[in-house]
């Protein structure tokens, strides 16, 4: 028989240790990869988040700001038609009392002296009032032909350009015309702002002690 020889040693098998050293190379490269890829994920998201808190913070801030302001306006506003209305309620008085005068016919002297003075402060410090134009305008409107229509019948009476009886009919209906209309809208208007305000949790000069605090 013929020695049988041994067979060649086969290149393409490889041996366990190396291929088991190779393996944990890859794991160990995958591991890091995943490890990176995470990381920047998690910052990712984390700036995102604090872009998004930020923005949410001031869109919240500029809300709140806002209605702080709004708020502050109807206050402003509710003092404004208050103190108006107890104005034109006492110079409506005073034109009553004066038309009821000039209905007896008075000598000039008399007239004269009894000459009503129409109050206006408030009147006129609401032409440097930012809220002033927020009060309805046709009760601006109302008691401006009031103050206008008043003062020339009163001054027409005395100078005797018409007559006093004439002059205390015109006035004696205008006057009742502001005090009958025009006051109770406007008084009514100022508890609508009052009871806006309350259901907003907010008493009336809250506000002013807030901003005066600050």
């Amino acid at each position: 028989m013929e020695p049988t020889n041994p067979a060649p040693p086969n290149n393409n098998s490889k041996n366990p240790a190396t291929t088991q050293k190779l393996a944990q190379a890859l794991k160990t490269v995958d591991n890091k990869e995943l490890k990176s890829t995470g990381f920047w994920l998690n910052q990712f998201f984390m700036v995102i988040s604090t872009i998004f808190g930020v923005y949410l913070a001031a869109q919240s801030g500029l809300e709140q700001a806002l209605k702080f302001d709004n708020f502050s306006k109807m206050e402003d506003n509710y003092y404004l038609r208050t103190s108006l209305f107890d104005e034109v309620t006492d110079n409506v008085k005073s034109v009553s009392e004066y038309a009821a005068l000039l209905a007896k016919s008075p000598p000039k002297s008399e007239m004269e002296y009894f000459k009503p003075t129409l109050e206006k402060y408030i009147w006129q410090t609401m032409q440097y009032s930012p809220t002033t134009l927020e009060t309805p305008s046709e009760l601006l409107t109302q008691i401006r032909r009031f103050y206008s229509r008043s003062e020339f019948l009163i001054n027409a009476a005395v100078s005797r350009k018409t007559s006093a009886k004439h002059a205390a009919s015109e006035l004696k209906k205008i006057a009742e015309q502001l005090k009958t209309t025009t006051l109770p809208r406007l008084k009514n208007s100022a508890e609508q702002l009052k009871k806006e305000l309350q259901q907003n949790d907010i008493s009336v000069g809250s506000l002013k002690e807030l901003t005066h605090a600050n």
